[in-house]
C-alpha cells in the first residue's frame, strides 16, 4: 500500500477534509481515490465525498467484494444527503455485491431504513431482484417484521409472490408472514394480491389454517377480495416499468387511482392497533 493510499485513508477516517484536498492536489492513483470514496460514503462525510468525486472518484467503483460507494453508504451511513449525491453522480442503483448478490435496496430494507429504501426506489431500484438466497427485498422485510418497508415495496409494485430461502426452506412472503403470525403484514400482502401456496415443506400450515387466519382473525372474505386484488395486480403489471411515474401522469378518477395505489395500506396500521 502506497504512502498516498495510507495518508488519504487516514485523512478520511479522521474527517480531515483539508488534508484530503492537499493529498488530492499532490496526485493520487484512481484506485486510491476510489477506496477513499467508499470510506467517505460509509462515514457519511458529504464534504470529503464531494472533493473525491470532483477529483475523479468513480461512483461505481467496485472494491472489497464488489461493494460500491452506494452500497457502503446504504449499509453504514445515516446521512441521506450521501445517497442523493451518489445517485446524482451516476451510481448504479441496481448493482449487487459479489458474494451475497444484494443490492442497495436489499441493504436498506435489511437495516429497516424506509427513507433510504424510498430514495432508491424513486431512483429506479428494481424491487424484484433476488439475492444469493433468492430473497427479494420484500421477503427480507417480511422476515424482519418491517411493515413500513413492506408497504413501501408494495406501493412500488413489487412482485409479492416471489419465493426465496429462509432458514433452509423455500417460502413466499405471504407464507412466511402467516407462519410468523404477523397479521399486519399478512393483511398488506393480501391487499396486494398475494396468493397462498401450500408447498410440501410447509405441509403443516394447511389451507384450512389459512382461511381461518384470514377470515376469522382479519375479517376478510377471501374469495371476493382475491378476485378484486387479481384485477388490480393485472392493471398494475401493465404499467410496469416505472409504475408510480406512469400512474402519476395518468388522469384517472380519484377512487380508481386510489385503488391502483392500494391506498388501503395507509390505514392498515390503524386498523391493526
Amino acid at each position: 500500500m502506497s504512502n498516498c493510499h495510507i495518508a488519504l485513508l487516514e485523512a478520511v477516517h479522521k474527517g480531515d477534509s483539508s488534508q484530503v484536498v492537499n493529498l488530492l492536489l499532490q496526485g493520487c492513483e484512481q484506485g486510491v481515490i476510489d477506496s477513499a470514496l467508499c470510506w467517505a460514503s460509509r462515514y457519511g462525510n458529504v464534504e470529503i465525498l464531494e472533493h473525491l468525486l470532483r477529483t475523479g472518484g468513480d461512483p461505481n467503483a467496485r472494491v472489497w467484494g464488489g461493494f460500491t460507494p452506494l452500497l457502503w453508504a446504504v449499509m453504514y451511513s445515516s446521512n441521506a444527503d450521501v445517497i442523493h449525491i451518489l445517485l446524482q453522480a451516476g451510481s448504479d442503483v441496481n448493482h449487487f455485491s459479489s458474494r451475497y448478490r444484494q443490492t442497495a435496496l436489499h441493504a436498506a430494507v435489511i437495516r429497516g431504513n424506509e427513507m433510504f429504501a424510498s430514495l432508491l426506489l424513486e431512483a429506479g431500484a428494481n424491487p424484484d431482484l433476488q439475492d444469493r438466497m433468492f430473497k427479494t427485498p420484500l421477503l427480507h422485510a417480511v422476515q424482519k417484521r418491517q411493515p413500513s418497508c413492506v408497504a413501501l415495496l408494495i406501493k412500488h409494485n413489487c412482485n409479492v409472490d416471489l419465493s426465496g430461502w429462509v432458514s433452509g426452506l423455500s417460502t413466499t412472503p405471504l407464507t412466511l408472514a402467516l407462519i410468523q403470525g404477523d397479521l399486519e403484514i399478512t393483511k398488506m400482502l393480501l391487499l396486494a394480491g398475494a396468493k397462498f401456496s401450500n408447498p410440501a415443506i410447509y405441509h403443516s400450515f394447511t389451507i384450512e389454517q389459512y382461511y381461518k387466519t384470514v377470515e376469522d382473525n382479519l375479517d376478510i372474505d377471501v374469495r371476493p377480495v382475491y378476485l378484486q386484488q387479481q384485477c388490480r395486480v393485472c392493471i398494475r403489471q401493465l404499467l410496469k416499468p416505472h409504475f408510480l411515474q406512469k400512474l402519476r401522469e395518468l388522469t384517472l378518477p380519484r377512487p380508481l387511482k386510489g385503488f391502483l395505489e392500494i391506498s388501503e395500506l395507509d390505514s392498515v396500521n390503524e386498523s391493526m392497533a
